[in-house]
């Protein structure tokens, strides 16, 4: 009898100290989660090779360049001819063209000397390089306008004509003969740079193109659609013996899963360009990095697995861990032992932690339903001691997931390109986190990605 009776009281010590707790879970459901379009400026640089120039002006100026006779109303004949290759250097808008020449000239010329007079028709010939500068601009046509003006000359080889021991003066004669050529080649260099850079086909191909989804991750089948609304043009500038048109689109990207998304922009037409002062400013980007509820449950795991946690007489011990959503917030399913024993759901909103660059759920608290069972057999459990005491180990990491989502990005970039002679290139270094939502089996985390990125025309036809 009284082993019966200390059974009986043995017995009722453990289920009054051992509670059983039997709740439902609050339903998984997700809010909508679309990741906002960043405005950007994709920076777009047209390279002209000045030494690609120079040989194709080179090939258009050849020969006799002009003759003249009877010039200004004088029994003068002149000729110029190219003597060698013209040469091309460039600072920023600006061409500098040294044009070396032959000139020859027929006068007739005439003195009196000791009461002589002395008149015949003479030649000469003489080398001379001018140097020429031109000034870019364009027009809202998109045609390369440019503007060129002499900047003097000095001789190569410098003819002297001797008569009677009198020094006839050739330089006159050379100078009247440049004023008038000078009009000639600013008219011929300032066609054949028109003729031989065709900005607008060039623009206008980038405008139709970069507007083709681009696929950016394979495996996910993620994409980037760029859709421009607006050209902006900063001055020209010069790099080594390239002239750098740099252009902007002023564009809005959407990183986009799924089927190849269409596009929305328009294809057919240029906009008309607004010129800024500045160069355009560095490219961002909006996309997702999806942390799976599998990741983030294993990590909690290996750290809270096995470990009790105290509050008074009272001890819980966390034996197993899971993750879902419920309406935008992340609900904890927590299987526990100890002075509670069954299957517990507490939840929070998961935030990054810019200092830690980490996950944190923050607002931790258990759910109704739990907190109604908990009043009735474990109120010690709704002090919130050893909730909070559980969060620290809720914290994931996100350095390593943000590092793959910004060289996942980089790795597109690298010379990634569009068609031949046109490539995408730049690098991403600045990554921030902007938003964190839930979406079916993962936390997406929505980062904004910034650095420089250009479409680069390395190869245009003169």
């Amino acid at each position: 009898m009284k082993k019966l009776l200390f059974f009986g009281v043995f017995l009722t010590f453990l289920i009054v100290s051992c509670k059983t707790a039997k709740i439902e879970g609050p339903a998984e459901s997700y809010l909508p989660s679309e990741l906002a379009p960043a405005i950007s400026e994709l920076p777009l640089e047209l390279e002209l090779d000045v030494k690609k120039l120079e040989a194709a002006i080179n090939k258009k100026m050849t020969g006799l360049l002009y003759e003249g006779s009877n010039v200004s109303d004088r029994d003068l004949t002149i000729k110029i001819w190219k003597a060698q290759n013209f040469a091309l250097f460039v600072n920023n808008n600006e061409i500098v063209y040294r044009v070396p020449l032959k000139v020859w000239s027929r006068f007739a010329w005439k003195m009196e000397k000791l009461g002589i007079v002395l008149s015949d028709q003479y030649e000469a010939t003489g080398t001379i390089a001018l140097i020429y500068r031109t000034t870019i601009s364009i027009d809202k046509n998109w045609k390369l306008i440019s503007k060129t003006v002499s900047s003097g000359y000095e001789w190569i080889e410098k003819p002297k004509i001797s008569i009677i021991g009198v020094n006839i003066p050739f330089t006159p004669i050379a100078d009247l003969a440049l004023s008038r050529f000078d009009k000639t080649i600013n008219e011929q260099i300032d066609r054949t740079l028109s003729e031989t850079v065709d900005l607008k086909k060039y623009v206008l191909q980038m405008w139709e193109e970069v507007q083709k989804p681009i696929l950016m991750n394979e495996e996910n089948n993620v994409w980037l659609r760029i859709t421009p609304k607006d050209i902006l043009v900063s001055p020209f500038v010069s790099r080594g013996n390239r002239l750098i048109l740099s252009m902007s689109f002023y564009s809005q990207l959407e990183s986009i899963t799924g089927a190849q998304p269409v596009v929305t922009g328009n294809k057919a037409e240029l906009p008309q360009f607004r010129n800024i002062a500045r160069q355009p400013q560095q490219f961002n980007l909006n996309i997702a990095a999806d942390v799976t509820f599998d990741k983030i449950s294993e990590m909690a795991k290996k750290q809270l697995t096995g470990k009790s946690f105290t509050e008074g007489k009272k001890t819980v011990v966390i034996d197993q861990l899971s993750l879902y959503s419920s309406a935008g917030r992340a609900v904890f399913v927590a299987d526990v032992s100890g002075s509670l024993k069954g299957r517990v759901y507490f939840t929070g909103k998961l935030a990054y932690n810019l200092e830690k660059d980490a996950l944190e759920v923050v607002e931790p608290e258990f759910d109704v339903k739990t907190r109604n069972s908990l009043v009735k057999s474990a109120s010690w459990l709704l002090h919130g001691m050893i909730l909070k005491k559980v969060m620290p180990y809720l914290s994931y990491p996100l350095t390593a997931d943000l590092d793959s989502a910004r060289a996942e990005a980089n790795r597109m970039l690298e010379e990634y390109q569009i068609y031949d002679g046109v490539k995408l290139r730049g690098n991403l270094g600045y990554i921030s986190v902007t938003d964190v939502n839930m979406v079916p089996g993962a936390v997406r985390i929505q980062v904004n990605l910034k650095g420089n990125v250009a479409i680069k025309i390395e190869d245009i036809k003169f």
